[in-house]
């Protein structure tokens, strides 16, 4: 279950080699084009990036929060300059000329121009994905020949540094796997359509042999992982993701074991 290609014996300390340096790489990166962001209000502080949309249809609602729901607190009117400070999903939350802030659905873009042009909806739907705060996914893939399954929850720090908790269970033929991880994640270049990403953590694996196997006893070590990959944002709020993944189980024996997974899988962020 456990046999590699030669290759991968020379591959692998590269890969874990490139993930060590990931702290340090984390804490030198700085995007110096995405805006900050303000942690009281959840808004752009360099609204200079920021888009500016003037209203042309009669009037616009503005609600207190993302959703229809919430009640309407502002009305901007015809002719007005608004700047764009967030997007969620489908609403935008925007801030008028008297410094009044209020979210509507993107669906009221039309009609809308940026500058006297049509609105860019790539730009808003890209300022969100950077922007975005939490992050989570479903992967399967294959763990050593078996089928493995894999949900993940991220939290974002910035658009270059973000942590992830994941779950995972492999089913084999021979045994069983429980796997439990969490990661430290770069993005060095976010922005990017196709974005590539390298990831350092550790974790946890149960195995549990089959009863037909003369020696069924399970068994729990830790793991340590080095893990890169790809995510394309598909739209909105949905990302696609493949990535690869190579980790150490500690054992008692001689030896440690080798693993490597390949997975592919999809992502909402919010």
């Amino acid at each position: 279950m456990f046999n590699y290609p030669f290759t991968m014996k020379w591959l692998s300390p590269i890969l874990l080699s490139m993930a060590m340096m990931l702290p340090c790489y984390a804490l030198a990166a700085e995007p110096t084009s995405i805006p900050e962001r303000d942690t009281t209000v959840d808004s752009y502080q360099d609204t200079n990036t920021a888009a500016t949309l003037t209203i042309d249809v009669p009037f616009i609602e503005l609600h207190s929060g993302p959703s229809a729901g919430y009640p309407v607190v502002h009305v901007v009117e015809q002719s007005e300059k608004v700047t764009v400070l967030v997007k969620r999903t489908a609403w935008i939350k925007v801030r008028d000329k008297r410094g009044v802030e209020g979210w509507f659905h993107e669906d009221d873009l039309f009609g809308f121009s940026q500058h006297g042009q049509a609105v860019e909806q790539t730009q808003l739907g890209t300022d969100a994905y950077l922007n975005r705060d939490w992050e989570a996914g479903v992967m399967y893939g294959d763990f050593e020949g078996a089928n493995l399954y894999t949900i993940q929850l991220g939290y974002v720090f910035t658009p270059v540094f973000s942590a992830e908790i994941s779950a995972g269970k492999a089913l084999g033929s021979i045994s069983d796997s429980d796997l439990f991880e969490a990661m430290l994640i770069s993005h060095p270049f976010p922005e990017w359509v196709v974005s590539p990403y390298i990831g350092v953590g550790g974790g946890i694996i149960k195995t549990s042999p089959h009863s037909v196997i003369a020696d069924s006893q399970s068994r729990e070590n830790t793991l340590m992982s080095a893990a890169a990959g790809l995510k394309y944002h598909l739209g909105r709020n949905f990302i696609l993701r493949a990535e690869y993944k190579f980790s150490l189980a500690l054992t008692d024996r001689d030896e440690n074991e080798q693993l490597q997974s390949w997975q592919l899988g999809f992502s909402v962020f919010f």
